[in-house]
């Protein structure tokens, strides 16, 4: 087991990540899941990728809320970019980790098969990458119908709306789900129902947790 896996407690920490269309309700079980945790264990909040994501929106959008950057940035490049982010980011943030008995990641690798294209240069370089990121103690797949999260897109003003045409951000949130059918159906992902109640939805995942203590050492 790498020292990067160590926890505040001596133990290894434990990742819990979370996947899911924009609009599935994933940032509300997050939130939830980390006021609900903080009062018997210490939990930070992660995102893979964070700096590049940022870096991105800086370099294309300019402060334009109709323009997004994963529309003006090449697919393949970005999801490259990611991997290599991600193969390093366990040790920028290392002591940040370490501090910790769960972190919560908001996405993991998931994400980049369904918003990016494929890898499109150097895919056996890029595959190696893949191996060394260490895989989720848990893993949970926020499933929603298309139709719910184009809703709640709407309701909450999401920057989307701004950014497409009604039956373009259908279709984009179509497809989207579409694709972590593929995606996630051999991941070994807990899959909780997106369209339930938030409450309800954060008991499954809490009982979920709670039946998995151990943090893996694979």
């Amino acid at each position: 087991m790498s020292s990067e896996r160590q926890g505040k407690t001596g133990v290894t920490y434990r990742i819990v990540a979370l996947e899911g269309v924009d609009g599935s309700g994933k940032s509300t079980l997050l939130e939830s899941l980390h006021t609900s945790l903080s009062g018997s264990a210490e939990v930070v909040r992660a995102r893979p990728t964070r700096a590049l994501s940022n870096a991105f929106r800086r370099i294309a959008e300019d402060g334009r809320p109709e323009k997004l950057y994963q529309d003006a940035l090449p697919a393949p490049f970005r999801h490259s970019a990611y991997l290599l982010e991600s193969a390093v980011q366990f040790r920028y943030e290392q002591h940040r980790f370490e501090q910790a008995d769960i972190v919560l990641f908001d996405r993991w690798r998931h994400t980049w098969a369904v918003y990016c294209e494929d890898v499109a240069e150097h895919r056996d370089w890029f595959a190696r990458i893949e191996t060394l990121l260490p895989r989720p103690d848990v893993l949970f797949w926020l499933r929603v119908d298309p139709e719910v999260a184009y809703e709640r897109l709407v309701a909450r003003q999401d920057r989307w709306v701004a950014a497409y045409s009604p039956g373009g951000l259908r279709a984009k949130i179509t497809r989207l789900c579409e694709r972590y059918e593929e995606v996630m159906r051999d991941s070994g992902a807990v899959v909780l129902d997106g369209t339930r109640p938030a409450a309800e939805v954060l008991a499954r995942a809490l009982a979920v947790l709670a039946a998995q203590p151990a943090a893996s050492v694979a």
